[in-house]
């Protein structure tokens, strides 16, 4: 299974230029293991709640019972990286893997013997998988299985994994002073470095004390010294759902030291002491008013104003990709065969995402665009660490996915990745909490809450045991992505 030697940051099928702190100038990454007292509600307050609306992958030991019957056959996963197929070939492009841990029901209990595999098992919804039992397994009472779906990736999350910087950790396959608890892990199961360099991340699910030290277990089940790691706080920023508590339009605060505005007794606004909390979000009335050349919003509750260029104000774009008028419902049988139009809207100098269920906005967000803002004439995009505009379709979705960079920089196990032109996409940075601002090599950066959101919200989704899919013409159109200034 070879390692591709690509020219940004890659997530297997697309290429993602994503990272935070680029060693140099326009570095590029790749995927691995492939085979190809202030005031204004703080917006982390009240979690949205589409995380939840969709079934999140199967897992043992979080939807399936370990040693239960199961109501339909299944195949259970011991491997990372293990293709799904569009017919019993192992020479035919994937259209999706699974993960170790999971479980995905059979379409069929009868195996299919293709090229490369002697027994091939259909799987829900699409697609064979190889079942060899060295990859995955019919018995769910397999001790690999059982081992490693213990500390499989919790996709039912926003994080599903724990996260750290590493300061030179070396990675060891052992325990030390204890005996490995993971019988005959498959070939290719850890990634094949086992030192992280300084400004790497690593993906940890647990951490053990042994031979007096404090060890953590990385997300392919490796050891590292905790003392080799700085550990990053929890993210606790979000959006907001639209249509019941928020409403458009709405203020964020990207920016600490934001002020609220008052009348004084001569009518003019002026500066108060009170403020707004840096990353919370308000909503305004449509009472607008300019003063000495700038432009002044009321909040919709009190007699407080905000000043515009103190705030992120999310701006819905008039049309949908599609032509319709945004904001307005659509005629009846304007969507052919009454499909799905979701679409997401991202202003990279504004610092904004809005989501769309065909013109109506339901979802508010800020996001942390390429630190180099949109693209120049004559200059070289990736290079500049810009986010390209334009509309685009997300064509593949990964429920996490490590990069790397020249010089073996890593961002481990990154999650709810969403590709959407090559090199870039829409991904979750837990290395930073710089929301609303410049910050990225060039892809659209969203919180882990944000990102569960718009994973779950977006198409193709996800089928329930898969780890990746590739968005597929037969199963429906993707999600649009809308991005411009």
């Amino acid at each position: 299974m070879p390692y591709w030697a690509l020219t940004s940051f890659c997530l297997l099928w697309a290429f993602v230029a994503c990272e935070r702190r680029a060693p140099a100038p326009g570095a590029h990454v790749r995927a691995l293991g492939t085979d190809s007292s202030l005031g204004g509600a703080a917006a982390s307050a009240s979690v949205p709640t589409r995380a939840s609306a969709r079934p999140a992958p199967e897992l043992v030991g979080a939807s399936t019972s370990l040693g239960a019957s199961p109501a339909k056959p299944r195949i259970y996963v011991k491997n990372r990286y293990v293709f799904v197929r569009p017919r019993p070939d192992v020479n035919a492009d994937w259209i999706g893997f699974l993960w170790f841990g999971a479980s995905v029901a059979l379409r069929s209990s009868e195996p299919a013997p293709g090229p490369g595999c002697a027994t091939f098992y259909a799987i829900e919804p699409t697609g064979y998988v190889c079942v060899d039992d060295k990859q995955a397994t019919l018995s769910a009472e397999d001790p690999v299985f059982h081992a490693v779906s213990r500390v499989a990736p919790r996709l039912d999350l926003a994080s599903p994994h724990h996260y750290a910087e590493s300061r030179g950790a070396e990675l060891r396959a052992a325990l030390p002073g204890a005996e490995s608890e993971f019988p005959g892990l498959p070939a290719l199961f850890h990634e094949p470095r086992r030192r992280l360099l300084p400004l790497s991340t690593v993906a940890y699910t647990e951490e053990r004390t042994s031979v007096g030290r404090t060890w953590l277990m990385s997300a392919d089940l490796l050891w590292l010294d905790k003392e080799q790691v700085t550990l990053y706080p929890e993210i606790t920023f979000h959006g907001v759902e639209l249509g019941h508590e928020y409403r458009l339009p709405l203020a964020f605060f990207r920016q600490p030291g934001a002020r609220r505005y008052r009348r004084n007794e001569a009518g003019k606004l002026e500066r108060s002491a009170d403020g707004f909390a840096l990353q919370s979000v308000v909503s305004l009335a449509s009472d607008v008013q300019i003063q000495q050349g700038e432009r002044y919003f009321k909040l919709a509750q009190g007699d407080d104003w905000v000043r515009e260029r103190d705030a992120v104000l999310p701006s819905p774009r008039s049309y949908t990709p599609w032509g319709a008028r945004v904001g307005q419902e659509e005629p009846p049988g304007s969507s052919p065969n009454h499909a799905r139009k979701s679409w997401l809207e991202v202003s990279v100098l504004g610092g904004w995402l809005l989501a769309y269920e065909g013109s109506v906005p339901v979802y508010a967000t800020l996001i942390s665009p390429g630190r180099g803002g949109i693209p120049q004439a004559g200059k070289d995009t990736l290079a500049l660490a810009a986010t390209p505009t334009g509309t685009f379709a997300i064509s593949g979705k990964l429920a996490t996915v490590t990069m790397q960079a020249p010089g073996e920089y890593v961002h481990s196990d990154v999650p709810w990745t969403q590709n959407i032109q090559k090199p870039y996409a829409i991904h979750v940075a837990y290395w930073h909490n710089n929301w609303g601002n410049l910050q990225s090599g060039g892809c659209i950066n969203v919180s882990p809450i944000d990102g569960k959101w718009l994973f779950d919200f977006s198409e193709p989704v996800l089928p329930a045991g898969w780890h990746a899919v590739r968005w597929q013409p037969a199963r429906g159109a993707p999600t649009m992505v809308v991005v411009h200034e």
